[in-house]
């Protein structure tokens, strides 16, 4: 039986890391795959020692992660048609220099981001790491992208346009919405324009930002919600404008990065007067999303398929977006 030798990313809570540990394994073993999950006994043990993974990817416990898949995938034996699928290439971790000394014919990756993004916390220091991952992506046969934003960013020879999987997590209905306007972007430089956001508060009260702790809290709060504002300057998925989607709440996004490839332009927004202007037409007036974009977003091909055209390139059978 063919074989996938999978190195996930730290599977941090409320993050879609998290859900990619059970489902890319998953996926592949549909597709009639042997998966090796590197690091999963490791993670067990590490949320029994911890009782809570629930922070935003924690550096010493991501880097303990990264040395035991290490340790494992140094003491594997490789077949002749062994495949490894690297779930995070947003960044160079410790994983990518092993394949110097090993590493089987064909491998693939997924990458997020990279330090190129604007106001990143890498940003001060992109010239100096972003080759590096150009290096690294190098070694691998095709790097998956989740939008056209990115493969353009990226500008390497060898990315694939996947867009994005579906979460694998089931929408809140609620029947009253007593949230006007929401944040879901974490409170930084790069996902929150400040400035921008106070005079959306100064003009429409208070922008909620609820802890969550859970998937189904931050779906519940995001479905009792009227509008979800998005200010980022970057964007690594455009997974919030999905959420939001799903939830019944209208997402109102700039229009630059990936946004424009999942939203009609009626929820993208040019400068501030034009987001008070759609602000106030959605409170007062109430505003439907276009009918036909929404089972675009949610059931177009790319979503729907976002699994088998992975598998299908990395069986030889599909070899460039648009599958």
């Amino acid at each position: 039986m063919r074989r996938i030798i999978f190195v996930p990313q730290y599977p941090t809570p409320m993050r879609y890391q998290e859900w990619w540990w059970k489902t890319f394994p998953e996926e592949f073993e549909k597709a009639g795959f042997e998966v090796l999950v590197l690091g999963a006994d490791h993670a067990e043990s590490m949320i029994y020692r911890r009782g809570t993974m629930a922070m935003f990817s924690p550096v010493n416990a991501a880097i303990e992660l990264e040395c035991a898949q290490i340790n494992e995938y140094m003491d594997l034996e490789l077949r002749d048609d062994d495949i490894l699928f690297l779930a995070d290439l947003s960044f160079p971790g410790m994983f990518s220099n092993v394949f110097v000394h090993k590493h089987p014919k064909r491998m693939f990756a997924f990458c997020h981001a990279t330090s190129i993004n604007f106001k990143d916390y890498f940003a001060p220091v992109w010239m100096y790491k972003y080759p590096i991952e150009k290096a690294h992506a190098k070694m691998f046969e095709a790097v998956f992208v989740g939008s056209r934003y990115h493969d353009l960013k990226l500008n390497w020879n060898n990315t694939i346009v996947t867009s994005l999987p579906y979460p694998p997590i089931e929408p809140v209905t609620i029947n009253k919405k007593n949230i006007d306007i929401i944040s879901a972007s974490r409170p930084n430089p790069q996902k929150v324009d400040s400035e921008l956001e106070s005079k959306v508060e100064e003009k429409f009260g208070k922008i909620q930002r609820p802890e969550s702790g859970t998937w189904f809290n931050y779906f519940w709060n995001i479905a009792a919600s009227k509008i979800l504002l998005i200010t980022s300057f970057e964007d690594t998925f455009g997974y919030q404008i999905v959420d939001a989607v799903i939830n019944d709440c209208i997402p109102l996004a700039p229009n630059r990065c990936a946004y424009p490839e999942l939203l009609p332009r009626e929820y993208l927004y040019d400068d501030e007067d034009e987001l008070m202007e759609k602000i106030d037409h959605i409170l007062n007036n109430g505003l439907d999303f276009p009918k036909v974009r929404v089972p675009e977003l949610l059931c177009h091909d790319e979503m729907e398929h976002f699994y088998s055209n992975i598998i299908e390139v990395m069986e030889g059978k599909k070899k460039d977006y648009p599958f």
